[in-house]
């Protein structure tokens, strides 16, 4: 897919935030994450149980309680591993008890951020640093859509101006009126 005769850029919105501390700032970085294959291998989507219904038509059952259980542990598997594979933009970040290729150990990320030092709000603003890196928060579209509006204003402005200067005319004092007051 082209947009406007180009190729489109895949991602390049890392995010940054830096905390400062005594012994000198830490620079967090987020980066969008653009593959879930490697997740789908480590983790595929549950599927739900097939059921027979009357008639002899075969559906699937969502609402089996074993499928939502294992539909839930996905999701926020999915979701942890995409803070995690986010987080990996951040130099010299070592996690000492979370392994990549073990997805038992991923929800243990934010209890090493806080055994590390980083408050409750810290690791609040990391989590909201990598949703912004992977998608785009109503802040960042609300700019994208106001500098794009007045970009289009100002090329309508430019449109509907006069091609040509207007002729100046000389301005000249009104002629007193007879009867007007003496006084001016």
């Amino acid at each position: 897919m082209k947009y406007k005769g180009q190729t489109i850029e895949k991602g390049n919105r890392d995010e940054v935030v830096v905390f400062p501390r005594q012994g000198g700032n830490i620079v967090i970085h987020a980066r969008p994450v653009l593959d879930y294959e490697p997740f789908e291998k480590l983790y595929p989507q549950p599927v739900p149980p097939k059921v027979l219904k009357p008639g002899g038509i075969r559906s699937e059952n969502v609402e089996h309680p074993t499928y939502k259980k294992a539909l839930d542990e996905y999701a926020t598997r999915r979701s942890h591993w995409t803070i995690l594979q986010s987080l990996e933009a951040t130099e010299d970040l070592e996690w000492e008890r979370v392994d990549m290729a073990k997805p038992e150990t991923w929800h243990l990320y934010p209890e090493e951020l806080s055994e590390a030092g980083f408050t409750p709000y810290e690791i609040l603003r990391i989590t909201e640093l990598v949703l912004t890196a992977c998608g785009l928060n109503q802040e960042k579209i609300d700019e994208a859509t106001a500098d794009f509006l007045a970009g289009r204003e100002e090329t309508q402005a430019d449109e509907s101006s006069p091609n040509t200067a207007q002729s100046t005319t000389q301005y000249t004092k009104p002629v007193k009126d007879s009867e007007s007051d003496p006084q001016e």
